[in-house]
């Protein structure tokens, strides 16, 4: 990208205005003569619903309107992939948290005071938190259609002949917790409805603004075109943002009361109604050679994916499709659930299952390592991919394949062959893990971006883009790409808040995509834009490229003191009919897999590769442990902007680390035991280790100067690396997340 300092204004403007308190978020948000929003929601997670008495709290004063799902008898459900959510829940309660009646009150106050006095008699039924339990076939149903919601397969070679060929045959079963996203800013947004137009506009976070509108279209029952939705400031995603959280009631309530609305969620409210990621049941069998050969690997998935599909269906199979890791393998054979429970339900979260299934893998890796006497350093090198490699779909890695530059580059900026075990109640050990993740949706899902800039008659340019910056800095790279193509300062660029009106779709802030995806949709903006000055200079000015060049806001005659500035030229081609207008997308094609085996030639169009070496103190008193220090080597391309790629690898550190020792939302009976922050633990700034991130340049990969993203990558391989190394000091092996201080003092008891 060169060494200029480019992404500079838009990342300075976003870090002071949140540090100084000036962001708009959404629950900022305040419109004149406004409503409050409160939804009334069950206590029971799987119950029939006899009878709802609202009479008291419509009584209540200051109460404007109370809906129950018996008003709203021509509403749609609404989901992600699935339309399995029902906006009032109508007949029963799946899950602890489903919303039974909506409230409109004239301050949140005599909102909360009127759900006191909802009244509902219930019929409990049984209760499904084991998904083991619900794929039982006498076990009630959750949704008319069965409780596995859906399977998937993955064959490559032949596991039969793959076990034939092994000196050694290991099984193991792991388990992944349910973990909270747990972004800073809760569920919140504010809308109005205007009955001339009959719009809705609907003020709230989201990670995909198109899909967003589409969902809540659908639900309530009218064209997309009648809903705009508008991006406020992100506080934090991390994939809980990918489902409708407020939008549709904002939106019901605007135009059933006629006024303006506005809805908060509670951290407990968020912690219970909304998006977990999957606790997961992942068994593995594996054959290898006593010479370092894997020979077959059979793996099994069950995802929990609680009481609605939301992403379930892509977040359990991708799960399973990247089940064997970064590792050549000749024959693999899988399986997936998808299963309903009456949990919370499941959705996306950073890594959208690969994060589960790497710490299965990496687990079972060091397993084998171990079992043939061989280091396991060595052993993932002798079995890592590199060009030519193919995965378990069939897919050939033809380029970008940095993983063992990030195996070596790790060890040799960590202690790895240093570290040894200390003889006495504190032992120290180290632990590595490496990891791959396909960038965007893959597997033949419609993937695109959009991006369009315009020079304004002033010279700044104007760029609208419909992606999310959740904090990862999109905006930043898409100032960066257009300053690096058109020579252009950021200083002198303006972002236009993103909304679903003026915006073309720019997919989703997920699936570590929108460097691939916006980043190439942006250069080529740029890149059209360029040509279109290039062809208006030579109209004004009779030299056209190479005697052309762009410096300081200007296009100048090379060697001549003439020019134009940016502005100049864009009215001059403005007076013409011809507005400096530029717009680019990015359209690649995906293979779609074959049901039967999982195969797709074209399965993503790059992978990110991490290796994270953990150095761990472990208490054996105690059953505490000490994370001192994280070694991470990443190949991500190209760094377009490497101190983003830092801040994403620390950030995704502490929340490997949360999975790791502390962080599971527990669930007993459908009842979310621990729904706020006093009892759900997260790591603190004393909690986190010393990480060092090296970042490894592949530099072929199809995003834009060959980059990949980082963004979920960062978290997936700390869980593992931890527990490796973890039992690399004290001899046990934690199967189950999190290693909490009573499950190692247990592994240690048993050992003894």
């Amino acid at each position: 990208m060169g060494t200029r300092a480019v992404g500079k204004k838009v990342a300075k403007v976003d870090v002071i205005d949140k540090v100084l308190g000036k962001a708009i978020f959404a629950p900022d948000y305040y419109l004149n003569d406004m409503l409050y929003i409160k939804a009334f929601r069950a206590p029971h997670p799987h119950a029939l619903i006899k009878e709802i008495d609202i009479s008291k709290a419509k009584e209540l004063a200051g109460v404007e309107l109370i809906v129950t799902a018996k008003e709203l008898a021509e509403l749609n459900n609404f989901g992600l992939i699935i339309k399995d959510q029902e906006i009032l829940a109508r007949e029963k309660t799946r899950s602890m948290g489903d919303a039974i009646a909506l409230i409109a009150a004239e301050s949140e106050e005599v909102a909360r005071q009127a759900e006191r006095l909802i009244e509902v008699a219930y019929e409990e039924l049984e209760v499904i938190e084991e998904p083991l339990r619900a794929m039982e076939e006498e076990a009630p149903l959750i949704h008319q259609g069965g409780n596995i919601l859906c399977s998937h397969n993955l064959k490559k070679g032949d596991i039969k002949q793959g076990f034939a060929e092994a000196d050694l045959i290991i099984s193991n079963e792991f388990r992944t917790q349910r973990i909270e996203q747990l972004p800073l800013q809760t569920e919140a947004g504010v809308a109005e409805y205007d009955p001339e137009t009959e719009v809705y506009t609907i003020w709230a976070a989201t990670q995909w603004l198109h899909d967003t509108q589409i969902d809540v279209a659908h639900a309530l029952g009218v064209s997309p075109s009648k809903v705009n939705i508008v991006q406020p400031v992100i506080g934090g995603a991390f994939g809980k943002r990918e489902d409708v959280s407020v939008q549709i009631h904002l939106a019901l309530m605007a135009k059933l009361t006629g006024k303006k609305v506005k809805q908060v969620y509670t951290r407990a409210e968020s912690m219970i109604a909304q998006s977990k990621r999957h606790p997961m049941i992942i068994r593995i069998k594996s054959g290898v050679t006593y010479a370092g050969k894997i020979t077959a690997w059979d793996v099994e998935v069950i995802g929990d994916t609680g009481a609605y599909a939301s992403s379930g269906p892509a977040v359990v199979h991708q799960a399973l499709y990247h089940s064997t890791g970064p590792y050549n393998i000749a024959n693999v054979a899988g399986k997936s659930y998808t299963v309903y429970t009456n949990n919370t339900y499941s959705g996306a979260m950073r890594g959208f299952g690969a994060t589960q299934a790497a710490f299965a893998y990496e687990s079972q890796i060091d397993i084998l390592a171990k079992e043939i006497g061989m280091d396991p350093v060595e052993f993932r090198l002798k079995n890592g991919y590199q060009r030519g490699s193919i995965t378990p779909n069939g897919q050939e890695l033809t380029s970008s394949v940095g993983l063992k530059e990030t195996i070596e580059q790790a060890v040799e900026a960590s202690n790895y062959k240093q570290i040894k075990a200390e003889q006495s109640n504190k032992k120290r050990g180290v632990g590595i893990a490496s990891i791959m993740f396909g960038n965007g949706y893959g597997e033949g899902y419609p993937d695109h971006s959009t991006c369009e800039i315009k020079v304004e008659d002033d010279g700044t340019l104007t760029i609208k883009t419909a992606a999310a910056d959740v904090g990862q800095g999109v905006l930043t790279l898409v100032a960066q790409i257009i300053s690096e193509v058109l020579n252009y300062p950021i200083e002198r660029m303006n972002f236009l808040q993103g909304n679903t009106v003026t915006m073309k779709n720019a997919g989703s802030t997920s699936a570590t995509r929108q460097t691939l995806f916006t980043g190439n949709a942006t250069k080529n903006a740029a890149e059209n834009m360029l040509a279109q000055i290039h062809h208006h200079a030579f109209l004004e000015l009779g030299a056209h490229y190479p005697s052309l060049e762009i410096k300081d806001g200007k296009i100048m005659v090379k060697g001549e003191d003439r020019g134009l500035t940016f502005g100049e030229l864009a009215r001059l081609a403005k007076a013409k009919g011809q507005p400096l207008i530029a717009e680019g997308s990015y359209f690649p094609k995906t293979d779609v897999p074959d049901k039967e085996t999982g195969f797709s030639a074209k399965n993503y169009l790059a992978y990110t590769f991490n290796t994270q070496i953990a150095e761990v103190v472990v208490d054996t008193e105690t059953g505490q442990v000490e994370v001192e220090r994280i070694v991470a080597a990443v190949d991500i391309g190209k760094a377009i902007h490497p101190q983003n790629i830092e801040g994403q690898s620390e950030g995704g550190t502490a929340m490997g680390l949360g999975m790791a020792l502390m962080e599971d939302q527990i669930i007993e009976k459908g009842i979310t035991k621990n729904p706020n922050l006093s009892n759900y633990l997260v790591p603190t700034s004393l909690d986190m280790p010393e990480i060092e991130t090296i970042i490894v340049e592949s530099k072929d990969a199809a995003g834009p100067y060959g980059a990949k993203g980082i963004g979920e990558p960062a978290m997936i391989p700390t869980a593992p690396a931890i527990i490796n190394a973890i039992e690399d000091a004290i001899g046990v092996r934690i199967k189950e997340l999190p290693a909490t201080p009573e499950k190692i003092l247990k592994a240690v008891k048993s050992k003894e």
